[in-house]
Parts: structure tokens; C-alpha cells; sequence
């Protein structure tokens, strides 16, 4: 009976203290905790961290190279191939990735992984909050990074493994890593930064954060996602959220319909139809009980609810989906 999609740090661990959430952040001595690189012949990172690193064989063998559907409630990923291939489950989608490609996984999103026996490559996490501290100067790039993007190395017939941009910053931030050298965490901080804009940019060009032409727009669409994920189950009204955020109801839809490209009520309902179908596929709770968890006040409303915007009921979804 699976009864919850797990939620971890890092994959396979939970904080003791906290099981349902995320590290508020990296700032620790990783050196001393489970989530430290034993990478062989390197030396263990005794500085505190702002993101983690570490190579994709170091943790998916531990777990036979199958990484089962879970997620991170304020973590980001990148995930970057560089050797084998990866089936990837997101949500609903399935993909595989091969060498030269790099995926990102935004906070909340259900996924899992699994690798071919040759896989190698790198992932690199840090929390949202870290994330929108980089790209302060850029706040344009944090609403493309709210999706999963995709991006290809440039690949040569003549070579045996990926180049390229991507390629060439992650390289540079793995040695930066393992080193000690004067100004580390000032040269992995900005090397992050312009990986995290290369992927940006990288983002279709049909991205609805594209249409974005006001940093300020974009500032406070950010902050009514922030208010949506912490509030979507409680069905707070759109003045609560456009009150909270200091604008009118018709400003909060005005900059919804330019920057996601759908009103404010709709991005709270695909919200709560995103969680149903996460809680639908990857667990066996019953239909009541995801309502009620959902904040709906019975399953039929929920049921009809989610029919409407999906076009079959839950039971059916689930079915097709498993």
C-alpha cells in the first residue's frame, strides 16, 4: 500500500528531524554528514556549501541504478549525462536521455530515473531559495527555470564525449569542487550561475515566461507561485492572494495571462489538478481521501472537478497511467 509520494533531501534520505521537508539549505559541513562526496582519491569538502554535487553512479548504485518516483519540496536539480542513458518518469511524461543532455527538475516534481549499467554523470541540487539568490540580478531566467528543460551538448562524430557550453561550465565546476584553492565557493557560485543562464536560455522559445518584459511582473509572479505552493490546498480566494502580494485582483490576472499565459484562478486550479494526478499515479490512496486531503469537501465535487479539466474521472486516470 503506497500511502504518500516520498520526499527526500537527497534521494534516499530524510531528515530525521524534519521527514516531510527539505534542507532549509546546504550550509553545513558536508564533510561530517551522509550527504558528503566519498568520491575516491578526493578529498572530503570541509567548507559549508550553498548546492551539493555528486556523480550519478555514486548514488543510483546504491539503489541498483533505479531511482523510484519521488520528490523535493524546495530542491532544484540538474541532472547531466555523460556516459550510458536514463528513462525518466516526470509527473505523467517519460523521456530518455543520452549522453551530452542535461535535464532539470524543479521543485515538487515527481520523478525517478532509470539507468543503463555504463551510466555516468553528474547532479547538481541546491534549494529554490539559493537558486532566486543567484539569479537576483536575472529575474527573468527564474520563470523559465520553473519548467523542465532540456538541453543538448553540442556532439561531434569525431568525439568521444560531449562538449560544449554546458560540458565545459560543469567540468569546470566539478574541479572547482574537489579543490581548495583561494575564492572556491566565489568561483563555484558564479560558475553555477552562468550554467544555470546557459540552460535558461535554452528554454523554447514558445516558454510563456518568454512574454515577460517587466523584471517587476516577473518578481511577483514569482511571489504568487511561492503563495499558490503553500496555500493551493487550503482554496484561498484570489483577493487573499493579491492582497498578500500588495496588487488588485485584476493587476494578479493582468500579469498571470502575460507571464503564464492563463489566468490566476486557473494557475491555482492546475495546481491542485497537478497534485491529484501525482497522488493518483504514484500512490493507492482512495479517491475520498485525496479529495479531503486536497481541501475539496467531498469526492464527488473533487471527482467532477477533475473531470472537467482532465477529460476522464480520477479512477479512469489512474488506471491508464499505472
Amino acid at each position: 500500500m503506497r500511502n504518500s509520494i516520498p520526499i527526500y533531501k537527497l534521494y534516499g534520505e530524510r531528515d530525521a528531524n524534519r521527514p516531510q521537508t527539505e534542507l532549509d539549505g546546504f550550509d553545513r559541513d558536508l564533510s561530517d554528514g551522509p550527504d558528503g562526496p566519498e568520491v575516491s582519491e578526493q578529498q572530503p569538502i570541509t567548507e559549508p556549501e550553498f548546492f551539493h554535487l555528486e556523480s550519478i553512479p555514486e548514488r543510483s548504485r546504491l539503489h541498483d541504478l533505479h531511482i523510484k518516483p519521488h520528490r523535493h519540496t524546495n530542491l532544484f536539480q540538474l541532472l547531466y549525462i555523460t556516459n550510458g542513458t536514463a528513462k525518466i518518469s516526470f509527473d505523467d511524461q517519460n523521456l530518455t536521455m543520452q549522453a551530452g543532455q542535461l535535464i532539470t527538475v524543479p521543485p515538487g516534481t515527481v520523478h525517478g530515473f532509470k539507468f543503463s549499467d555504463d551510466i555516468d554523470g553528474w547532479v547538481i541540487s541546491l534549494t529554490d531559495h539559493h537558486l532566486q539568490e543567484i539569479l537576483a540580478p536575472a529575474p527573468k531566467l527564474l520563470a523559465r527555470l520553473d519548467q523542465t528543460i532540456c538541453v543538448d551538448s553540442n556532439l561531434s562524430p569525431d568525439q568521444p564525449r560531449p562538449s560544449g557550453p554546458v560540458d565545459f561550465l560543469i567540468s569546470q565546476l566539478v574541479r572547482e569542487y574537489y579543490s581548495h584553492n583561494t575564492g572556491r565557493l566565489f568561483a563555484l557560485r558564479h560558475l553555477l550561475g552562468l550554467l544555470l543562464l546557459d540552460v535558461g536560455r535554452s528554454a523554447p522559445q514558445g516558454d510563456p515566461a518568454h512574454l515577460s518584459r517587466q523584471e517587476q511582473k516577473t518578481a511577483k509572479f514569482r511571489k504568487f507561485q511561492m503563495l499558490v505552493e503553500r496555500f493551493y490546498k487550503h482554496h484561498k480566494s484570489l483577493e487573499f492572494y493579491a492582497r498578500e502580494i500588495g496588487i488588485t485582483t485584476t493587476q494578479l490576472n493582468r500579469i498571470a495571462k502575460d507571464i503564464y499565459g492563463m489566468t490566476a484562478s486557473e494557475v491555482l486550479q492546475n495546481r491542485l489538478m497537478l497534485e491529484a494526478k501525482r497522488t493518483l499515479i504514484y500512490t493507492d490512496i482512495a479517491v475520498q481521501q485525496i479529495a479531503d486531503e486536497l481541501g475539496f469537501r467531498d469526492a464527488g465535487y473533487f471527482s467532477r472537478f477533475f473531470a472537467k479539466k482532465a477529460g476522464i474521472p480520477p479512477a479512469q486516470f489512474r488506471s491508464d497511467h499505472r
